[in-house]
């Protein structure tokens, strides 16, 4: 056995602390081996064979498999097995800019997740609150029977099976499977600046995580670090780091940009330069209000938010307490109403403000740069293909029901001239017997 790597895990609690060494066998294989750096550690240690057993069971005629894993006298060894980790196939989708198959990837490996079949309904105990705090509400929703919580995409290598590397940390108790979706997009995100790329994805948003549950996920991350710790404090405060979100330089150089909101009168001749007016503003988390009186005779507005590219959330539009909708825009309209406009002359028409003496236009506003505008512009690109299939299936929908009523008129005037003739044909039946009775009266 020759060592050709070994780690010290010393920033922890003395119950946690083990050596982890990468082992070179004479037959050119490789192991992993872990062992107890303390007397205390030694049931964490012994704990990862029963781990693995367990695993193993809960993981049978699934996707998923637990690397295997046997006791040696004092610790534990597993395979060194090779290939391209779940997080390695991620970075080449980045790099080739396939972000939507990245949103994709990550929504197959949280569905797979909920999709065990052991899975649990969550229940709280006193051990998830000791490690993970008591400022947490979770209802109906699911845990693992075997709750791994290091099921980081570093720690998956997809094949046939997936095999799960390492499961050090493995809690006895019910943990949300959501919590560890969260801890592994989480830990790709923020492991390595090279992916700041993505940060403007907001792919917790798109895996219907909100900004609340992220907030509640990064104290619990936190209370487990404390916990993972105990008395030490470099691995807490560099995870405390690490919680912390960090903006790139280029976020920073936009927060600071100035932009121009302008707003067009139209009396019918057209919109212009002349008939318009001006405000800029510098694009920071605060709401740009704009009011205006209407020129005499204006029939129709054009509102520029930006004067390039640009995300409006939470628009409102207002002529005195008249509250205006866009009939126009060249932006694409999310269900929560925020425009994405991945166009440099962002543009909202509005018609109808003949009677209108002045209006207010209330909004904020998000700059789209460099490589979070190639991928909004690639996820609007895909939005509006589904809003066009949407709007085709809605007329093939009235399409139908056209077709449908069509040909209930037609079964009703069917239906009436059927009675027609029954009536005609039970009258003339009538008028026969009546004559045949009276020809025989007079026989």
């Amino acid at each position: 056995m020759n060592p050709v790597y070994c780690k010290y895990s010393g920033d922890r609690a003395a119950r946690f602390r083990i050596k982890t060494v990468i082992c070179a066998e004479e037959d050119g294989t490789r192991t992993v081996r872990k062992f107890p750096l303390t007397e205390e550690a030694e049931g964490h240690v012994e704990n990862l064979y029963r781990h693995f057993l367990e695993m193993e069971e809960s993981f049978a005629g699934t996707l998923f498999a637990p690397n295997r894993c046997r006791k040696l006298e004092k610790g534990v060894e597993f395979e060194f097995v090779g290939g391209e980790t779940l997080e390695h196939h991620l970075d080449v989708l980045y790099q080739k800019g396939r972000y939507l198959d990245i949103v994709e990837e990550i929504k197959k490996y949280r569905d797979l997740l909920y999709g065990l079949p052991d899975n649990i309904p969550f229940q709280y105990t006193e051990a998830f609150d000791e490690v993970f705090g008591k400022n947490t509400r979770f209802m109906d929703c699911m845990s693992f029977k075997i709750s791994n919580i290091d099921l980081i995409f570093g720690n998956l290598l997809p094949g046939e099976r997936w095999t799960v590397l390492d499961y050090e940390w493995i809690l006895d108790f019910p943990v949300p499977i959501e919590y560890i979706v969260y801890r592994a997009v989480h830990y790709y995100l923020h492991g390595s600046t090279k992916r700041d790329g993505l940060l403007d994805l907001h792919i917790f948003r798109l895996l219907g995580i909100s900004d609340e549950d992220i907030s509640m996920y990064g104290e619990m991350e936190e209370n487990f670090q404390k916990y993972v710790a105990g008395d030490k404090n470099t691995l807490s405060e560099l995870k405390k780091t690490m919680l912390r979100p960090r903006i790139p330089a280029r976020d920073m150089l936009l927060a600071g940009r100035m932009e121009t909101f302008q707003l067009y009168f139209d009396d019918g001749t057209g919109f212009c330069e002349e008939r318009s007016l001006k405000k800029t503003y510098f694009y920071q988390e605060q709401e740009i209000e704009v009011r205006a009186e209407l020129p005499e005779g204006t029939k129709r507005l054009r509102i520029d938010p930006a004067a390039s590219a640009a995300v409006v959330r939470r628009l409102r539009i207002s002529g005195g307490e008249r509250a205006l909708v866009p009939e126009e825009s060249n932006g694409l309209r999310l269900e929560d109403g925020t425009y994405v406009f991945d166009t440099e002359d962002p543009q909202l028409i509005l018609g109808g403000t003949e009677q209108l003496k002045t209006v207010t236009v209330s909004f904020f506003a998000e700059a789209m740069a460099g490589t979070w505008k190639k991928e909004m512009t690639a996820l609007t690109a895909a939005l509006r293909e589904l809003q066009a299939e949407k709007k085709e299936l809605a007329a093939g929908r009235d399409f139908l029901s056209a077709e449908n009523k069509a040909l209930s008129d037609e079964n009703a005037q069917m239906k009436q001239y059927l009675d027609q003739l029954r009536s005609r044909f039970w009258w003339r039946v009538c008028a026969k017997g009546k004559r045949i009775f009276r020809g025989s009266k007079e026989r």
